[in-house]
């Protein structure tokens, strides 16, 4: 599974950042990868909050040829959420790269799905992270 997303820097720039490791994970400790569909888990042996999701991710550090990105270029991150992993809608847009969290809450019982973009300082987006999921 390749957990690397590309964003393209523009107007001048015109090079492609390698958004590594974008990973949602998802519940009160760390992802446990499913590899027969690529999605990513909270681990079931563990205590969840009942209507919550915490998600953290990686912030992108090297281009596609491996040059290294600075935080400077990044402009934040987009947060999708959904309860289909392929009808995901854009739930928080996070305008600071600095920020690698975010909490869900109030969440009603059901599965949801969720997915983070990167994009930098002209608004050029990445694609999903691997997509994780929650049951509540």
């Amino acid at each position: 599974m390749d957990a690397t997303n590309e964003i393209k820097l523009i107007p001048s720039a015109r090079q492609f950042v390698k958004c590594a490791v974008l990973m949602v994970c998802v519940g009160l400790v760390g992802c446990v990868s499913d590899s027969s569909d690529d999605t990513a888990s909270a681990d079931k042996g563990t205590a969840s909050v009942a209507g919550v999701a915490n998600l953290s991710w990686v912030a992108p550090s090297t281009r596609v040829d491996n040059s290294a990105l600075p935080m400077s270029e990044i402009g934040g991150y987009k947060v999708y959420m959904g309860e289909s992993a392929t009808e995901l809608t854009l739930y928080k847009d996070i305008s600071d790269p600095y920020q690698m969290e975010f909490i869900v809450k109030d969440l009603a019982a059901g599965t949801y799905y969720f997915a983070v973009t990167a994009y930098n300082q002209y608004g050029a987006e990445s694609d999903f992270s691997v997509i994780a999921s929650k049951s509540i």
